[in-house]
């Protein structure tokens, strides 16, 4: 018989033993907490300045369309130039345009086009930030503690998810979203300071005299080759797309549909996030997961499932239980595929797949967004929501189920390998 596959994991949190990953660690979180505290902000003041669902799908369109064009050309110069320098622009580009819409927001001069305009260029330079920070990872621990480091890399962002959100909410209302947003624009400082103070960080040799039509079609020929990323890359469209794009819906759901104004929806962002970093701590302090394959099914299953659920939540706290099940539920999904792809693909790819993968856990959302907005215009408007997320969770659910033998097949068999 063949011997289950485990996923190997260290005791507890051993990634941060090593120096440079903690740095970067570190700087993450306080980076990420004012990226959602800026998030709050726009999708609160876009409310407020249309009322209306499809400007708030609109505002995910922005984001969705750089990372959806941007992150492969990004990983192609993830793996031809130094990793760090690159950082550096990306982190001093998404700062300076923080600190531009705080400006044009305390002169009383911002319009939605403006939030518009800078959540694209904020996301223009994410599309090469996210591949390149991923890409970084295997550089700064050794093999045995990656799986460690990449669960806790997801924790900067969840955990962020949990401050970020709940401190906005409360503040909102009293220093105003401008305030916000420059507040977002110093936390980048935090992730520069770390770049600078790293050590002996290896030098990424990537051959720069491949031509880029020839390096894209070296990373998209391996992920269409090898079956088991594309599954992988399927399963992560699929819950992006239809389970993931209620997100920018959230703001209707705490003003209008529980009444539970700015507050509420700093709570609601908090406890999805809540629930993604208890799910990503866990995953760092398991000693190892023997069915990989099988933990991702059933949290396929339960992600949809919570998010049907929430839509049909009758209070705030029916709703705050279910999205912290989803937050659960979802960490569970991407860092099982987020580790499946590190381990699997080769350094000189690396970036490349890994712009995949980042096109469908950010970019593809926010363009789900789009068709959520949409619908729910078209149901009624603000009272149409509620049933926009219901139908997304349910398409979501539906095709993981009938697919599953399709696709997900492939990624149960490398538990029997």
């Amino acid at each position: 018989m063949a011997e289950a596959t485990t996923l190997e994991k260290p005791r507890r949190f051993t990634a941060l033993k090593h120096r440079n990953f903690t740095l970067l660690w570190t700087g993450l979180i306080v980076s990420n907490a004012g990226t959602w505290m800026q998030n709050v902000a726009q999708g609160w003041l876009v409310l407020q300045l249309t009322n209306s669902p499809l400007w708030l799908g609109l505002l995910g369109l922005s984001f969705a369309l750089p990372m959806i064009i941007l992150p492969f050309l990004g990983g192609m110069t993830v793996d031809r130039m130094n990793r760090i320098r690159l950082l550096y622009v990306t982190q001093a580009g998404m700062m300076l345009t923080a600190f531009i819409l705080s400006a044009l927001t305390w002169l009383h001069m911002v319009t939605v086009y403006h939030i518009l305009a800078a959540s694209f260029i904020s996301a223009a330079f994410l599309a090469f930030d996210n591949p390149a920070r991923q890409a970084l990872v295997p550089d700064l621990v050794p093999r045995e503690d990656l799986l460690n480091a990449l669960s806790l890399n997801s924790a900067t962002f969840t955990g962020a998810a949990l401050i970020g959100p709940a401190v906005a909410g409360a503040l909102l209302g009293i220093l105003g979203a401008g305030s916000l947003f420059f507040i977002n624009g110093l936390s980048f400082l935090a992730v520069l300071f770390a770049l600078a103070s790293m050590r002996e960080v290896p030098t990424h040799s990537g051959s720069k005299t491949t031509s880029l039509k020839k390096s894209a079609l070296a990373g998209l020929s391996y992920a269409w080759k090898s079956r088991f990323i594309l599954s992988l890359l399927a399963l992560s469209t699929v819950t992006a797309i239809f389970g993931r794009s209620y997100q920018n819906l959230l703001p209707i759901f705490a003003r209008d549909v529980w009444r539970a104004g700015a507050g509420g929806y700093g709570v609601l962002l908090s406890s999805s996030g809540g629930g993604a970093l208890l799910g990503a701590f866990a995953l760092a302090s398991l000693n190892n997961i023997r069915r990989p394959g099988l933990v991702l099914v059933i949290s396929g299953l339960v992600f949809s499932i919570s998010i049907i659920l929430f839509a049909e939540s009758q209070s705030l706290v029916l709703g705050i239980i279910f999205i912290f099940i989803n937050g659960i539920s979802a960490t569970a999904v991407g860092t099982i595929i987020a580790t499946f792809i590190q381990v699997t693909v080769p350094n000189e790819l690396r970036g490349r797949i890994i712009s995949l993968y980042t096109i469908t856990l950010i970019g593809l959302p926010a363009l789900g967004s789009l068709g959520s907005g949409a619908v729910a215009e078209l149901l009624g408007g603000i009272q149409g929501a509620p049933r926009a997320v219901l139908i997304g969770g349910i398409i979501a659910g539906v095709i993981i189920v009938f697919t599953a033998p399709m696709f997900w097949r492939r990624v149960m068999s490398r538990d029997e390998k």
